[in-house]
């Protein structure tokens, strides 16, 4: 219709605009966002004199990883919702029409470090018409059955409901963000149709106008009071999407009343507990392990089977889904902590990967023992040793650096652009004997010094994960010396001895402290983070409670966490 044509035409233009990083008033069509009330920042956290009281040789080793004093807000920013938000958006709005999901639909948004930065979320000529086509389809599911979005039959259809409930609508949608002015605009529009076209053509015509205006498609946090919180309703919006990739209204609060969940410190406590505690928000929590620890789907195994014909497309979907039901097993307890992941001696198998830890599979199903001198924890299942193994080898390079950068934070320069990276074959050798070979030259030490450890720890699984103890007719060893860990120099033997040491260790714990804030946050930590981050990191080492949630508690109830600021 000549109207959507003409919409259409103003929000590719308005994804342009924001594609660029636009600051300030967020302009959509016919108007702006129009005035919000005052509101403070969340409570904070108990400071950094009373960590360092409580426990002084853990604060100076929080001090070391995240030295900055000064708290600064984050840049202010536009971006558009992930796939997954924008489906649970969806679904919550439309429970009746909505069928495809956008994961499914959309082309997967560029990835930074495995996580969907929101720096990287915008639309372009690849998924602007996807997106248009699956909006299209819901609004065909409108208009053959309006009352289930709009429902006026009690009266008549009278003019007064269908304003009011063309308002709630696209105030709903729009997730408390938009101004009366606004409302006003699109009811006005709904009205002016029902009578040109009928009610299931303009139902349609105001779901298909709400669905593609950048009031619905991006989240802005650039609206701010006095002290540089973020606005009511935009804050609201930062603790439910943050913390559960969902709208108010899918974890039980209403974006019609923002103040109700924010107005003291007190009730913003209370509104970023209830969201933890939603099972969207530990769903959230699994979406993040399987980022983090890289965990590839079954199409993603570059494994090959001329060399591994055992690991077939059922094997490859076993292990990845036995990855992801054991993470969903540990992470629904009622405090999930790390070790329940890393230390674990359990794993939850189906017939199908059952071979793969030397076990029958007739007689293996749910949760199972293993052999604990084999295996601990997320980290020895095959699922997530078989995706960071080459085709052919464990390609122990590529482990080693996973484990560098990723589990321990370590940063690690790229190879020198001379240098041949090829690891030559050699018969009966073992492939860390090659290993050690080409990397003993001294351009390539350093970095190796590092890398090669975590490596060599992990011989003992094959690239599909299974156990072994040798290597082309060699016996493996799987001996370590590191001497970059804060408990001091560590000499192991085995996988196990050298997983629980570096997983109980302060340098792996402040990494994920890291981790789990970049993918949350969407960005990268800054300098002005590193208040946040210290006590994040604190709370989770000190006593060793290894809380989880606790430290996205930590994270969502810090005074920055809806604090912006204006672009340096």
């Amino acid at each position: 219709m000549p109207y959507r044509q003409r919409f259409a035409r103003l929000l590719s233009v308005a994804f342009a605009v924001l594609g660029l990083g636009c600051e300030g008033t967020i302009y959509e069509a016919g108007g702006v966002f129009g005035d919000h009330g005052p509101a403070g920042p969340g409570g904070s956290s108990p400071g950094d004199p009373g960590r360092m009281a409580a426990n002084p040789a853990l604060y100076a080793i929080a001090t070391q990883y995240f030295p900055g004093q000064a708290t600064t807000n984050a840049p202010k920013r536009v971006f558009r919702l992930s796939r997954t938000q924008l489906d649970i958006t969806s679904k919550t709005l439309l429970p009746k029409q909505f069928n495809a999901t956008a994961v499914a639909t959309l082309p997967r948004d560029p990835l930074q470090t495995n996580y969907e930065y929101s720096d990287n979320l915008s639309f372009n000529a690849a998924n602007f018409t996807p997106y248009t086509n699956w909006v299209a389809q819901m609004v065909a599911s409108v208009k053959t059955a309006p009352d289930s979005v709009i429902d006026c039959s009690a009266s008549g259809n009278s003019p007064a409901c269908l304003v009011d409930q063309a308002k709630k609508f696209v105030s709903t949608a729009f997730r408390g963000a938009a101004s009366d002015a606004q409302l006003t605009r699109y009811s006005d529009f709904f009205t002016a149709s029902v009578t040109a076209v009928g009610l299931p053509a303009a139902t349609a015509d105001l779901v298909d106008l709400t669905l593609t205006s950048p009031n619905y498609v991006f989240r802005d946090e650039v609206l701010t009071d006095a002290s540089s919180a973020l606005l009511p309703a935009q804050r609201l919006q930062n603790i439910t999407y943050t913390l559960a990739d969902a709208p108010p209204e899918t974890v039980g609060l209403s974006s019609a009343t923002p103040n109700a969940y924010l107005l003291t410190p007190e009730l913003a406590q209370k509104t970023v507990d209830q969201v933890l505690a939603t099972p969207e928000a530990r769903a959230k929590l699994l979406r993040f392990f399987v980022a983090w620890l890289e965990v590839k789907e079954p199409e993603e195994f570059t494994i090959a089977t001329s060399v591994f014909p055992e690991f077939t497309p059922e094997v490859a979907a076993a292990v990845g889904n036995e990855t992801k039901t054991f993470l969903e097993h540990q992470l629904a307890a009622a405090v999930p902590r790390m070790k329940d992941l890393t230390e674990s001696t359990q794993s939850i198998l189906s017939s199908a990967e059952a071979f793969l830890y030397g076990m029958s599979g007739s007689s293996v199903m749910g949760l199972v023992d293993l052999d604990p001198s084999q295996r601990l924890g997320i980290f020895t299942q095959p699922g997530v040793l078989a995706s960071h193994s080459g085709p052919t080898t464990t390609r122990l390079v590529k482990r080693g650096v996973f484990f560098t950068r990723k589990v321990m934070c370590m940063p690690l320069g790229a190879p020198p652009p001379d240098v041949d990276t090829t690891i030559p074959p050699t018969a009966g050798a073992t492939e860390r004997q090659r290993i050690e070979t080409v990397t003993a030259q001294p351009r390539c030490a350093a970095c190796h010094a590092f890398i090669n450890p975590f490596g060599f720890m992990l011989e003992n699984f094959d690239a599909i994960g299974r156990w072994r103890t040798t290597d082309q007719g060699t016996p493996i060893d799987p001996n370590i010396t590191v001497s970059f860990l804060d408990e001091g120099k560590l000499s192991v033997g085995s996988a196990v001895d050298a997983l629980r040491a570096f997983t109980r260790s302060y340098r792996f714990q402040q990494c994920f402290a890291r981790q789990l804030f970049r993918f949350y946050t969407g960005r990268d930590e800054m300098v002005g983070d590193d208040p946040v981050l210290r006590q994040m990191f604190f709370d989770f080492a000190n006593n060793d409670k290894q809380d989880i949630v606790g430290m996205l508690h930590t994270l969502a109830s810090s005074s920055t966490f809806s604090g912006r600021s204006e672009a340096p």
